[in-house]
């Protein structure tokens, strides 16, 4: 038998496949509670396997690829909470990302059944995709991803424009669990507004605004970016965050839509991902998952939406890229002229 000699190597193939397991095992971790009893202090594989009914010497594994990957830190004593881990993975804390995490895991289910099939077959993906958006989880998941750092940029900046003050209405395009609308009312206490979702969305997202104390401020409506009008000169700002990838097939149209129901003077602000905000194959793999989904993309350039703004009448940009640690994408507001 004639031997052949590698020249190269396939340690980078290979160790992609156990590098799958990290996802699984997260999640298992946060199912078993590990984040929750660490957060009471440091613990030995054995007091976390007694406490979760798992077998030690399994758990302890996991516990050592959670270490590996920086989510866990090893002690003398046996584990604790990274501060990462403990800031997002523990329940109760205010920026607890485990229903955000489960829903993202959701879109990971095409790939374990059968990815080679999921590429060839025409579906029903983006309607089944647009449907989850009135689910509770689905819609706590994403309030949950909004607060790990999208929230608070997008709040910041939209106050800091000039003549917020004196804004009194606002549209919130595709707002789903209102997060962005409350916080913005917050900051403004003349400000009232309007969520604009799909028609099975609106109802829910109306009733979580009013359930927080935000009473008569909050309305929301049935809508659909793709075919609908907001109207005509009746808003002072109107904001779409994560929602204009959806429509990136006609983003032109889109964005007139939003300019046309503002004021002369009013700002649109637009909340997405740009290529280059993170690294390479976190986007090629956050890519595949949307359009699997059915959507066109999760990613717009900064030169797409600025110039689709420009040439619907607004002007006078004011951009935010991501800033570490607050992540959440591009910001771009624009001013009615």
């Amino acid at each position: 038998m004639a031997l052949v000699t590698p020249t190269t190597s396939f340690e980078p193939i290979e160790s992609i496949l156990y590098a799958s397991t990290i996802a699984k095992g997260l999640m298992a971790a946060l199912d078993l509670g590990i984040f929750g009893h660490l957060a009471q202090g440091e613990k030995s594989a054995g007091e976390l396997a007694a406490a979760t009914g798992t077998l030690p010497d399994r758990l302890g594994a996991l516990l050592d690829l959670l270490a590996a990957r920086g989510i866990l830190e090893k002690t003398a004593a046996g584990y604790a909470n990274s501060p990462a881990a403990a800031e997002y993975l523990v329940p109760g804390r205010p920026l607890y990302q485990g229903r955000a995490m489960a829903l993202n895991m959701q879109y990971f289910e095409p790939l374990e059944r059968n990815l080679t099939e999921a590429l060839r077959r025409e579906d029903g993906a983006r309607h089944e995709a647009d449907a989850a958006w009135a689910m509770e989880e689905v819609m706590e998941g994403t309030a949950g991803h909004a607060q790990s750092g999208g929230l608070v940029r997008v709040t910041r900046l939209v106050s800091g424009l000039p003549g917020f003050a004196a804004m009194r209405t606002m549209a919130d395009v595709g707002g789903n669990h209102g997060e962005f609308t409350m916080a913005l009312l917050d900051a403004n206490p003349n400000l009232t507004g309007v969520i604009f979702d799909l028609p099975h969305v609106a109802p829910l997202s109306e009733a979580r605004c009013r359930a927080r104390g935000y009473g008569d401020r909050v309305a929301a409506t049935a809508f659909d970016l793709r075919t609908d009008s907001l109207g005509q000169d009746a808003f002072d700002l109107a904001l779409a965050s994560h929602v204009l990838y959806g429509v990136a097939e006609d983003l032109e149209c889109s964005v007139g839509t939003m300019a046309k129901a503002l004021r002369p003077g009013g700002w649109m602000v637009s909340h997405h991902f740009a290529p280059g905000g993170r690294d390479a194959a976190s986007e090629a793999g956050q890519e595949l998952l949307t359009r699997l989904a059915g959507y066109p993309t999760h990613f717009l350039p900064l030169e797409a939406i600025e110039g689709a703004m420009a040439r619907q009448g607004l002007g006078q940009f004011v951009v935010e890229a991501t800033a570490p640690p607050l992540g959440g994408g591009l910001i771009v507001a624009g001013k009615k002229r």
